[in-house]
């Protein structure tokens, strides 16, 4: 197993070099010039030469890239053209927030999604089935950015009842400014655990252990949540362990329509003002934490599923045989 997580970690590398290329040419096409931004529009043309060439910004493409790379593996991001300050603090100062708010949607998600998910495969062609059903079409489909605008619409403005945007301080402050965002980003997430929750639970409904279980006797409240659901579990979990990778890294409109103070807005702001160091260290550390949380999923799969684990162990036997 540990052999096969470094592997998994060696890969990270060559996916992080690629994903860095890609932001840092589509970043370079553009027609920003650092300097002007740095110096401002009052800035001479003998100015922002000499500091074109203390930035080496006149260097090749290649040599700034490979530059670039180098001094990220430091950990120097550089430095905000915005801020004038290091974009890994600023990314520091951001990232708990919207690792705070994807796991509170991932969380809500999972409460919503696999209850709906077991109840409406328990109750196939019910009314409660094809409601959850529609559920799940409309949480997939409607933009978060909708959904966010009616939630801000009925619970901040008409009723009053949660914060429409920021950040409030203390743990109720900080509660109640989270709902509904939280809400937001997991809405889809939860539609997606239902389906997949029933999908998984229907496949394992007809198995024929379960037959069996009920021909000894055993309780449909120990059959659904000990036989049927624990065997079910690898698709959920494949859900929801990409879905936070993804909450991370597209929480960009919920976190601007809530004005909360995460890496999202952080990007939005950031390609507003054309801060080139910024928008380069957030994609990075995005791709690094989703690549890290499907890793994570992987792993958890040997502990949701033994027979993944013995499977593991079982070609290892026979690899050293041969």
């Amino acid at each position: 197993m540990w052999k096969y997580i470094v592997k998994r970690i060696l890969m990270l590398i060559p996916v992080m070099l690629a994903t860095i290329f890609v932001v840092y040419f589509i970043m370079d096409q553009s027609e920003v010039d650092p300097a002007k931004i740095m110096l401002g529009e009052g800035a001479t043309e003998e100015t922002i030469a000499e500091l074109h060439e203390e930035l080496g910004l006149d260097d090749p493409f290649l040599v700034r890239y490979v530059r670039y790379v180098g001094d990220l593996l430091r950990g120097d991001m550089g430095n905000s053209y915005t801020y004038k300050t290091s974009v890994a603090g600023q990314i520091r100062e951001r990232l708990p927030n919207t690792f705070l708010l994807a796991s509170c949607g991932v969380l809500f998600s999972v409460v919503v999604g696999i209850p709906i998910g077991i109840l409406a495969a328990r109750k196939q062609n019910s009314i409660f089935d094809n409601a959850s059903m529609i559920f799940s079409l409309v949480g997939a489909s409607a933009p978060a950015f909708w959904i966010g605008l009616l939630l801000v619409l009925a619970f901040s403005l008409k009723l009053h009842i949660f914060p429409a945007s920021g950040m409030g301080k203390g743990f109720a402050g900080v509660l109640r400014s989270l709902v509904l965002p939280a809400v937001t980003l997991g809405m889809s997430g939860a539609a997606t655990t239902a389906r997949t929750t029933r999908s998984s639970m229907l496949e394992t409904i007809r198995q024929d252990y379960i037959d069996m279980a009920r021909s000894k006797g055993t309780g449909e409240f120990v059959i659904t949540y000990r036989h049927m659901l624990k065997n079910a579990l690898i698709p959920v979990v494949t859900a929801v362990g990409l879905h936070f990778g993804v909450l991370l890294g597209g929480s960009v409109l919920t976190e601007t329509v809530f004005a909360w103070p995460g890496i999202g807005r952080f990007v939005i702001e950031s390609i507003k003002t054309q801060d080139i160091p910024s928008v380069l260290g957030c994609v990075v550390t995005l791709a690094v934490m989703f690549t890290i949380v499907n890793l994570l999923v992987d792993i958890l799969y040997a502990y949701v599923d033994p027979r993944i684990k013995s499977q593991y162990k079982t070609t290892k036997k026979v690899v050293k045989s041969r």
